[in-house]
């Protein structure tokens, strides 16, 4: 999947008006994901994804940091917010834009890959990677 490719289904399972701003929670979402996975991991998703992801997603840390699935979407909505002033309202709408990401991920790299990535994961964890509702035919 090509970067825009993945920003745009990003803008559309989230709901966001832009791609900068889907490409916000997306940097985002990847580099708190990337603060929690070890590094061979975190390096092992990343190597399928387009370059700038790929970064995002590998650039932050070496170890794996341990922090819970409240600490991992204030993270996000901090970060979100940062790179876009003040769009993003609250936790509740990062974490949107948190499964809006993972659920575009899921389709981005293989299955077993992601699981592995998941497995390093609490079972806290497991809603951030539930589907959001979408409409047939959405990527």
């Amino acid at each position: 999947m090509q970067e825009e490719e993945f920003i745009s289904a990003v803008e559309r399972r989230t709901g966001l008006d832009s791609d900068d701003a889907a490409y916000a929670a997306t940097d985002a979402t990847l580099t708190v994901l990337g603060q929690r996975l070890t590094e061979g991991e975190a390096e092992n998703v990343a190597s399928q994804l387009p370059t700038r992801l790929d970064e995002t997603l590998t650039g932050e840390s070496t170890e794996a940091e341990e922090f819970s699935v409240e600490e991992f979407v204030e993270r996000v909505f901090e970060r979100e917010r940062e790179q876009t002033g003040s769009s993003v309202a609250d936790t509740d709408e990062a974490e949107q834009h948190v499964r809006g990401v993972t659920s575009v991920l899921g389709n981005a790299v293989s299955g077993s890959e992601l699981d592995d990535a998941r497995e390093q994961l609490p079972g806290e964890f497991e809603a951030l990677f539930e589907p959001l509702n979408m409409s047939e035919g959405q990527l």
